[in-house]
């Protein structure tokens, strides 16, 4: 097949570039207007295609999708104020499937997020069928989460209404080379890093195992129509991955363990004195807003029984694979670990 990339030079989307290509798939890989002249992503089939969702004009977009069999959409912000973010991930997302709708593509495969969950109704184990955030409630949420909401929204209203062949995959915090540290793992407040839940399980998935299922689900109608989580387990917790960090990279300064209801009682006491004080108007960091502390670090099982029951699909790399190819060396193969 010939796949349309977005987000190709992003963190997940080099990995999802290169995993397509071992599956045998031509690439056109986008990329932004700014990246380096030389870039390159790989070995392979791989065609560099330079443009930007929120400006490029509608003719271009559409003509991106010649030939292309399938869409595998990553591109999102993840960076800027919540404007930019909205504009980035959702705008861009809307005007990217408008003209999808003019071409002859119709498989689409898009990377939500697990900051799509209302987790606040989420009660012991959080899987695909857990409570979507909707209403007001989401606006309490962080920018990104804003964002992935009404791109996955869109996204279904528009496969829905063209008669689009949809696979959403939902991974959680998505860990690798140059990207070891991600917020489960807590808060550092001067020399301090303090840990919520520390033996909480975590739903973490290796950039190279979640990149193997967005490019094995890309061609498989056992995933048409349906909503997978990516995760490599459920058996990883915040303290010991934490540790292996901190072994691994260096890391100095005390760890300050913090049990969950803690931690989540202190926001919303944070949150009442704000509004007391402040009559709705104060702003509290972003630790301190209960809706996204939650999202950050409630302590719930994250199992991947959908993914492995419909489609066979297991991680690639176990563990000690994942904490060697992060921190020992640069990954150039994949091979399948016990």
């Amino acid at each position: 097949m010939n796949v349309l990339v977005t987000g190709a030079n992003g963190f997940l989307g080099r990995h999802v570039v290169t995993a397509l290509v071992q599956q045998g798939h031509s690439v056109q890989a986008l990329v932004r207007p700014a990246s380096p002249a030389d870039l390159r992503l790989g070995e392979g089939p791989i065609n560099l295609v330079r443009g930007d969702l929120r400006s490029t004009s509608t003719n271009e977009l559409e003509s991106m999708f010649a030939g292309v069999d399938a869409l595998v959409h990553l591109a999102a912000a993840v960076k800027g104020d919540d404007e930019a973010q909205f504009r980035g991930t959702a705008v861009g997302t809307e005007r990217l499937l408008d003209a999808m709708a003019r071409t002859a593509t119709r498989r689409l495969v898009l990377a939500s997020s697990f900051s799509v969950y209302d987790w606040s109704r989420a009660r012991g184990v959080l899987r695909e069928a857990s409570p979507f955030l909707s209403g007001t409630r989401h606006y309490e949420r962080d920018g990104y989460a804003i964002a992935k909401v009404a791109q996955e929204t869109h996204t279904r209203r528009a496969a829905a209404r063209h008669g689009w062949d949809l696979t959403v995959l939902r991974p959680g915090f998505i860990w690798g080379r140059g990207n070891a540290d991600f917020a489960a793992l807590g808060q550092r407040i001067g020399p301090f890093r303090l840990v919520f839940a520390p033996f909480g399980r975590i739903p973490i998935t290796h950039v190279e195992n979640c990149a193997d299922l967005f490019a094995k689900v890309v061609d498989d109608p056992r995933a048409f129509g349906r909503t997978f989580n990516v995760v490599d387990g459920d058996s990883a917790r915040v303290l010991p991955h934490l540790l292996e960090f901190r072994r691994q990279t260096g890391e100095k300064g005390p760890i300050l363990p913090v049990p969950y209801l803690v931690g989540y009682w202190t926001t919303r006491l944070a949150q009442a004195t704000s509004r007391l004080i402040f009559r709705g108007k104060g702003k509290l960091p972003s630790l301190l807003v209960p809706l996204r502390f939650e999202a950050r670090f409630k302590p719930l099982r994250f199992p991947n029984a959908l993914a492995r029951e419909v489609l066979g699909w297991s991680p690639p790399l176990n563990h000690q694979e994942c904490v060697r190819r992060t921190y020992v060396r640069s990954p150039t193969h994949h091979p399948r670990s016990a």
